[in-house]
C-alpha cells in the first residue's frame, strides 16, 4: 500500500505517525495561567532536540473546538513549562489527565494530584514524578495551517533523591505512546487497561 500524504487528511496524516512512529516518549507537562490555575497534561508528540543548548520540542493542535491549548497559550504568556518525565507509578494519573477542561479548571485538582515546587519560579510538578526538566520558551515554529511547534530550554533538572546516582544509571520505566497503548520500558499495556 503505497499512501500519499498530499491526499490524505490531517486525521490520516495524525493516524499514520500515531501508529508508525513508535515508541514516542510522553511528556507531562505543567504550566501555571495568569490567572494561577495549574494546567497539567500529556503530550506525545514530543522529542529532545539538543543537548547544548538543552531544547526540547513540543508539538501542539488545536482544542476539539479549535482553541489553543491551555498549555500552550500558558507558555507563550508566561514563558515557563515543567516537563514531567512519566514512568510507570504515574501512568494512571498522566492518562486521566489527558481530559480537554476549562482554560479555569485544573487538571491536577480535578484529577486529584498532589503537586509541589520544586524549582523557584517554575510551575510545580505532581510529587510522585521521579525526573523533570524546568523549561523556559525558546521558539516557536508555525508548522502548516494547524500545528505549532514550541521549543523549550531546560534550565533546571529535576531528580528524586531516592533514585539519584552520581553515575545517572537512574533505571526509570519510562513510558511510551505505542499507537493507542503505552510501552513500559519493554513491556506493552493497553489504554483499556487505563480506563
Amino acid at each position: 500500500m503505497q499512501v500519499k500524504l498530499d491526499d490524505c487528511s490531517m486525521l490520516l496524516k495524525y493516524n499514520l505517525i500515531n501508529q508508525i512512529v513508535t515508541p514516542r516518549p510522553i511528556a507531562w507537562i505543567s504550566t501555571v495561567s495568569e490567572a494561577g490555575v495549574v494546567n497539567l497534561a500529556p503530550y506525545d508528540f514530543f522529542a529532545p532536540l539538543s543537548s547544548e543548548p538543552m531544547v526540547f520540542a513540543i508539538s501542539f493542535f488545536a482544542k476539539s473546538d479549535g482553541s489553543l491549548k491551555d498549555t500552550f497559550a500558558n507558555i507563550i504568556k508566561t514563558k515557563r513549562a515543567s516537563i514531567c518525565v512519566c514512568d510507570l507509578s504515574v501512568l494512571k494519573a498522566m492518562h486521566k489527565s489527558a481530559q480537554e477542561l476549562d482554560a479555569k479548571e485544573s487538571e491536577a485538582e480535578y484529577c486529584d494530584i498532589a503537586m509541589e515546587v520544586v524549582a523557584q519560579d517554575y510551575p510545580p510538578i505532581p510529587k510522585d514524578i521521579k525526573a523533570a526538566f524546568m523549561c523556559e520558551y525558546y521558539d516557536l515554529l508555525p508548522v502548516g495551517q494547524m500545528n505549532k511547534v514550541l521549543l523549550l530550554e531546560a534550565r533546571e533538572c529535576f531528580i528524586q533523591d531516592a533514585i539519584y546516582t552520581p553515575d545517572l544509571d537512574l533505571n526509570l520505566k519510562n513510558i511510551a505512546r505505542v499507537g493507542r497503548s503505552y510501552q513500559v520500558g519493554s513491556s506493552f499495556m493497553a489504554q483499556s487497561e487505563l480506563d
